[in-house]
């Protein structure tokens, strides 16, 4: 699996940040509870406070969009759903911008393997 150093960063800051401030903080990363977009200037203020604290200064909020859709993509779940999840109109953008590309697929080697096999 191929994730980049801040998407490392922050996964690593969403669980420090679990620990040090607690669940209603981390909430902040998802939709509220009534499914709609948490207000960005409220996020974005609490997380300045906090992430020089956990020794984090270069993860932004934009980082725990990468890593949320890293974690979609992670768990193979759809674009559809990580383009839901993050307010993207179009699948393309989540796609393009925050899934990962270059991975080995070891089932497109499988299917070429059978339909060779097949045709033989």
């Amino acid at each position: 699996m191929t994730h980049t150093r801040n998407d490392q960063r922050g996964r690593a800051a969403i669980a420090d940040a679990a620990s040090a401030f607690g669940a209603d903080f981390v909430s902040g990363l998802d939709p509220s509870t009534a499914g709609t977009l948490r207000d960005p200037n409220n996020f974005g203020k609490k997380w300045r406070t906090v992430r020089e604290d956990l020794g984090v200064p270069e993860v932004t909020t934009h980082s725990f969009r990468k890593t949320v859709a890293t974690l979609i993509d992670d768990e193979g779940l759809s674009a559809r759903i990580g383009a839901d999840h993050l307010g993207h109109t179009h699948v393309s953008m989540t796609q393009d911008r925050y899934m990962d590309r270059g991975r080995v697929h070891p089932q497109v080697a499988e299917l070429l393997d059978r339909t060779i096999k097949n045709d033989e």
